[in-house]
């Protein structure tokens, strides 16, 4: 078991990078007996603090939280503008109410429209989506089940897609890493993009997406992660639920809100700055 421990540790400080050190910390209380990790990477400082180390490499889909990168992938590419014409609503009717509309940018990324980004993913050319995937090395940038039909979770080809419980996976660890190389840039679609993530701003701005992964009528994982930001310093973070057999009553359909409010009781509690 301590053999295992040191390599483990090796294979996250190789992950971290030169310079950069690793700190586990216990933030089991913040989880409340839910299985789960959670990752906080403070550049300025070349720190990472991690709860529950081996989950935070284990890879899975990213769902939702990757409209954060098909949203910058969009932007950059003059796809998409937060304001631009709406994508028109296919005339089916969904089980959330404010996406039986016509959507533009702001509004399928608020309220996290499958259909919208299935519709704008294939306005893309798969060959310039793998290359924006390879430029931020995101998880295992394998994007080859295009369409989604790993996860039978669903019918509906416009609620499906590769990064939704199929073949796309990532790590949490490397979700804090793909978000950090992303606004390190300081490019026009990442401010676009930073504006549409805005969760909160006092007393810190916090910035980020969930994500609710559901296969075989059980929760695969559920994220969240962003970046929080305080006099002009940024931490980015990743939290992400491992639980499929919680005896929560709503746990099911709640799970990716229990990730978002788990996140921001670390920030507004914990020493992550």
């Amino acid at each position: 078991m301590k053999k295992l421990t040191i390599m483990l540790a090796a294979v996250l400080l190789a992950a971290c990078g030169n310079n950069e050190r690793l700190t586990e910390t216990d933030l089991s209380k913040y989880f409340k007996g839910i299985d789960g990790t959670a990752v906080f990477y403070n550049p300025a400082v070349g720190e990472y603090k991690v709860y529950n180390r081996e989950l935070s490499q284990k890879r899975s889909s990213p769902c939702s939280t990757f409209k954060i990168m098909s949203s910058y992938i969009a932007l950059a590419e003059n796809i998409a503008t937060p304001q631009s014409p709406k994508i028109p609503h296919n005339g089916n009717r969904y089980q959330y109410p404010q996406w039986n509309k016509d959507m533009n940018l702001q509004e399928a990324f608020k309220t996290s429209c499958v259909w919208y980004f299935r519709a704008l993913i294939d306005r893309i050319p798969p060959k310039r989506v793998k290359d924006f995937l390879r430029r931020f090395q995101y998880g295992n940038q394998d994007i080859s089940d295009w369409r989604g039909d790993q996860n039978t979770n669903t019918d509906l080809p416009e609620l499906k897609g590769f990064w939704i419980e199929s073949s796309l996976q990532i790590s949490p660890l490397e979700q804090v890493q793909v978000l950090a190389r992303l606004f390190r840039e300081k490019s026009p679609a990442a401010e676009t993009l930073k504006n549409l993530m805005l969760v909160t701003d006092t007393p810190v701005k916090i910035y980020g997406k969930t994500g609710l992964g559901i296969k075989d009528d059980r929760v695969r994982n559920a994220w969240f992660v962003g970046f929080c930001e305080r006099d002009g310093k940024k931490v980015f973070f990743a939290v992400r639920l491992n639980d499929s057999e919680n005896p929560i009553a709503d746990y099911r359909h709640q799970a990716s809100r229990y990730a978002k409010e788990i996140a921001l009781d670390i920030i507004k509690n914990a020493d992550i700055f």
